[in-house]
């Protein structure tokens, strides 16, 4: 039995490892990076002795920053059909310098959903530093509703643009 236990354990920490070896990179004026909902861990709170899922999150790594940074986002997330109407706020960050918001809706009309379509394109100046981004989406309203809100799957794709600001001027 000791044995079995090391073992589920030593396959944990593994796993662990590997998953900590695949987060996502994006490089500065490179290809536009697409997340998953793999990609993102559930931001939990405790709420009538459940546990509820109130956002997701995505940490990446960002290689070669500049002085200016365009940063463009664009994505779906979709929730269960029963789940449709909601509020989501979709928020991006890099190394705590706040980048962008969004906020969107998901909905159901005549049995038919359509998904919440967060979209962030900005322009951030002296943010050299910016080594890692965060992407968070929250769901919006009670915590009942926020627990009956189901998110299916989510799809983002990013991208960073340096500003070779060789003129002078933006």
């Amino acid at each position: 039995m000791k044995k079995l236990c090391i073992l589920v354990g030593m396959i944990g920490c593994m796993s662990q490892a590997y998953a900590l070896e695949q987060q996502k990179v994006v490089t500065v004026n490179q290809d536009v990076i697409t997340l998953s909902m793999e990609d993102f861990q559930p931001i939990t709170t405790n709420w009538a002795n459940r546990e509820v899922t109130t956002g997701y999150q995505a940490l990446i790594d960002v290689v070669g920053a500049e002085s200016s940074l365009v940063f463009q986002g664009k994505g779906e997330l979709t929730a269960r059909w029963f789940a449709s109407n909601f509020g989501m706020t979709a928020k991006v960050s890099c190394s705590g310098i706040p980048i962008g918001m969004d906020k969107v809706y998901g909905y159901r009309i005549n049995r038919v959903s359509t998904p919440a379509s967060p979209e962030i394109s900005e322009l951030r100046h002296n943010v050299g530093a910016c080594t890692q981004l965060k992407i968070e989406f929250n769901k919006e309203g009670s915590i009942s509703r926020q627990f009956y809100t189901r998110i299916q799957d989510i799809n983002f794709s990013l991208s960073v643009k340096g500003l070779n600001n060789t003129s002078g001027g933006v």
